[in-house]
Parts: C-alpha cells; structure tokens; sequence
C-alpha cells in the first residue's frame, strides 16, 4: 500500500485520470483541494475525485467559493467564484437534477488532515498551509476557518523548535509554486525552476501545486518515501 498526496488539479481531469491508472486497488491519495475552476473540464474533475473511495478530499478555498455560490443567483460570492475561474464550474453543478446533495457534500469536505508515515513522521495536510505551533496546553494548533484555505502568510515563518515538530512535516497546495519563489526566493528566475513539488522551510515544508492549468505539470508525492511522479502535458491557460 502507498499513500500519495496532489492537489489542484483546477479542471485538468486528465491529471485524475492518469494518477488513478497508475493506482493499485490499495492505495490512498490525499488530495489538497482545488479540483475545479479555469481548466477544461471542472465540475467533471470535481465529481470524479469526490466520488472516488480512493482519494480522501480536502476542501479548497475554489470548493469553498463554490459552495457559497451555488443557488445564491448573482451575489458577491458568485461574483468571487466568477472572478477567480469558477463561472464555467457552477454553472454545471446547478445543472445537476440533485445539485443540493452535490453542494452538502462540497460544503462537508474535510479542511485538514493527519498522517503517519513509514518513517515515523507526521505530515499536516491542508490546502493552503501553515506554521504548526502548541497551544496552552501542548497540543497542535491548527489554523481555522478560511485560514486554512486562504492563508499565504507563512511562507517565510521559522520553524518551530518545540520536541513534537521535529519530524513533522508540511503538505500543501493552493499557491503555485512560481508565486511561492518569489516570496522565498525573489532571484529565482521562472526558466529555473525545476518540475515537481517544492521543498522549503529548511524541507519542513513541502508544496505540491504545481499551477498544472497554466504549467501543464502534476506531481504525485508519495507521503512514505518522499518520491515524486512528475506528469507533464500541454498547458491550458497562460500565466
């Protein structure tokens, strides 16, 4: 059994396909949110992954915007949706006959995730990130709410020094990773970056999204070894 993890596929639905043929019937994917919007088949990508046994979904700050657009007509969250690629997506999940069911299931997707690895690491996944830190009594505190889907305020945090964190590890999507270098690394020129997830944080911190709808790249992390499948096609929008 492997454990992976990916992350925004943004309507790119032969990402999905291609990850799920290379899946044995035992394996789990942790995917980090932000199945549809911008790319050419969005809402298709979105139920694809959500009824996938395979694949436990994170909610995404693109499934959150959804959720609160469905069925709300033209308001400020169809106007938020619509701003960031999200038009085509809900006007074919208010299509659905059930669409109601649809939007209960987007709207209970879990924010976060927790696991163990072979290693004895423990990974945090979510989709946008963030710094772990203890709370009073010693417990991680994770952040809340949109935090965990909006949040790009911590790229440049040190890492903590508390015992528990030392072998933990963060796993997150939702900045491409051209955005994310010029936070980290201002010198870093778009012609150097290499395919494949971004390690940073001193390797604590690990991001997945690659931009796949304007990169045309996917990367498949395997949670256990740290390995990485690299997948590769035709970009469908322009930076």
């Amino acid at each position: 059994m492997a454990t992976y993890a990916c992350s925004d596929f943004h309507g790119m639905l032969h990402f999905y396909k291609t990850i799920k043929e290379q899946l044995k019937p035992e394996d789990v994917v942790y995917f980090l949110g932000d199945a549809g919007d911008r790319g050419p088949h969005p809402w298709e990508t979105i139920k694809a992954v959500l009824n996938d046994p395979q694949f436990i979904y994170l909610k995404g700050n693109h499934e959150d915007m959804l959720v609160n657009a469905m069925g709300h007509g033209y308001g400020s969250a169809w106007a938020l949706l619509r701003s960031n690629g999200g038009k085509k997506t809900c006007e074919q999940a208010m299509e659905e006959p059930d669409w109601k069911e649809w939007k209960a299931k987007l709207a209970d997707l879990p924010t976060k995730a927790t696991y163990v690895n072979t290693q004895g690491e423990t990974v945090y996944l979510s989709h946008a990130g963030f710094t772990p830190s203890l709370d009073h009594q010693g417990n991680l505190r994770w952040l809340w709410g949109e935090d965990l889907f909006w949040n790009r305020d911590h790229f440049l945090d040190p890492w903590p020094e508390d015992e528990m964190f030392q072998k933990a590890i963060i796993v997150h999507g939702h900045t491409p990773i051209p955005y994310l270098l010029e936070d980290i690394d201002p010198t870093c020129q778009m012609q150097e970056i290499e395919p494949g997830a971004l390690w940073y944080a001193d390797g604590r911190k690990c991001c997945i999204d690659c931009g796949a709808v304007f990169t045309g790249i996917c990367v498949l992390l395997n949670l256990d070894t740290w390995d990485e499948d690299v997948f590769m096609s035709d970009p469908f929008l322009k930076y």
